[in-house]
């Protein structure tokens, strides 16, 4: 009796011993396989390298000056109504042969003064014949120089400095009444003179309009004294004094024109040009890098009735992709294989090429712990 109790004593006491060694070497091989993952999960790293290249991107709006619209600033603008003309001279010339004029002195040595009509008859001595070209008085006890021509227009009617008499004078009065030429005169001239034509006409339009551009900068700089001041030409009109096909030394251009002053802030036109540069940005994972320094601004159009001026405003910039954008996270890159990060990262705009190192040598995608994901932006020119 006595033997057979201590058999089952002995027998239950070996149960929970076998038991609580069960259950040790179990959580033993747990704690070696989990402290196997969290050293397998460790090792895996990896370091992706992103290379982008900025885009340009431009705006090329309308701006109000003065109004109080969206697309506005704040300014002032005057107008004004001048009349304007410049002389030109054609670029073709030809040359003609007309009868010369020449200078004579007419002297008078009585005391009465003596009238002569125009073509009043000049003699030499040798009986060649000029005439006056304008009606002239010769004073008394004086002399006057006038213009003549000669009466035949050839080689007859060369001459060497000479003295006239006057043959419709009384033989008494042509005694007092002379004239006398200090010079050689010459019965013809050869002259160059212009053709106006219709490139003189076009070009010299143009040359018009720079120069009304430049009396409108003048007279702005004269009303305004701002940071940004601009003058324009709204319109104008031009007509010429000379025709096509006419003989001229020159020919002007003349018309009216209604000229544009205004100034403003430059920061004003800045801030806006860059905002609007912002707005054409509709992808959010792309950020404005650079934008010019200032934009461009040339005339668009004015309304006289009230008083609006509109410039077309260009600005320039370079665009990018954010390095903060949400494309980029970390988190979006786990679990994925090289293959896969590869075809995500080249499907966002700006990006020239991606490189990946995964650590260790057996690791095939992106570990899920940020702190062992190294992420790169770099940037070429």
């Amino acid at each position: 009796m006595v033997h057979t109790s201590r058999a089952t004593a002995s027998a239950g006491y070996g149960q929970p011993v076998r038991f609580y060694k069960g259950v040790a070497i179990t959580f033993l091989c747990l704690t070696i396989a989990l402290l196997s993952l969290i050293a397998f999960m460790s090792a895996k790293r990896v370091e992706i390298t992103i290379v982008t290249k900025a885009d340009s991107v431009d705006i090329s709006v309308p701006v109000e000056v003065g109004t109080n619209t969206e697309n506005a600033i704040k300014g002032n603008v005057t107008s004004t109504i001048i009349m304007f003309e410049k002389s030109f001279t054609p670029r073709t010339t030809t040359t003609t042969v007309s009868p010369s004029t020449g200078s004579v002195t007419l002297y008078n040595d009585s005391g009465v003064d003596q009238p002569l009509v125009a073509t009043t008859r000049l003699l030499t001595n040798s009986g060649v014949l000029y005439r006056l070209k304008k009606g002239t008085i010769v004073p008394a006890n004086g002399k006057i120089n006038s213009e003549v021509y000669p009466d035949k227009s050839d080689s007859s009617s060369d001459i060497e400095a000479s003295r006239f008499t006057i043959p419709g004078l009384s033989e008494s009065r042509q005694k007092e009444v002379y004239a006398k030429s200090t010079t050689s005169l010459s019965a013809t001239g050869v002259k160059e003179v212009g053709i106006i034509t219709s490139d003189d006409i076009k070009l010299a339009t143009a040359a018009f309009v720079e120069a009304l551009k430049v009396k409108a900068n003048e007279l702005a700089k004269e009303k305004y004294q701002g940071d940004k001041v601009l003058a324009y030409v709204a319109q104008y009109t031009a007509d010429s004094k000379g025709k096509i096909g006419d003989t001229v030394d020159s020919f002007t251009i003349f018309g009216k024109a209604t000229l544009v002053l205004a100034n403003f802030k430059s920061d004003d036109l800045t801030k806006m040009a860059i905002a609007m540069l912002n707005k054409k940005i509709v992808d959010n994972s792309d950020i404005l890098q650079s934008a010019s320094s200032e934009p461009n601004v040339s005339f668009d159009s004015y309304n006289s009735l009230k008083n609006i001026l509109t410039l077309k405003v260009t600005q320039t910039g370079t665009v990018n992709l954010d390095p903060n954008s949400l494309k980029l996270q970390k988190q979006v890159f786990f679990g994925k294989t090289e293959d896969e990060v590869r075809r995500y990262v080249m499907s966002l705009d700006h990006v020239e090429s991606v490189e990946m190192k995964f650590k260790p040598l057996w690791n095939t995608t992106v570990p899920q712990v940020a702190d062992h994901v190294k992420l790169t932006i770099k940037q070429v020119e």
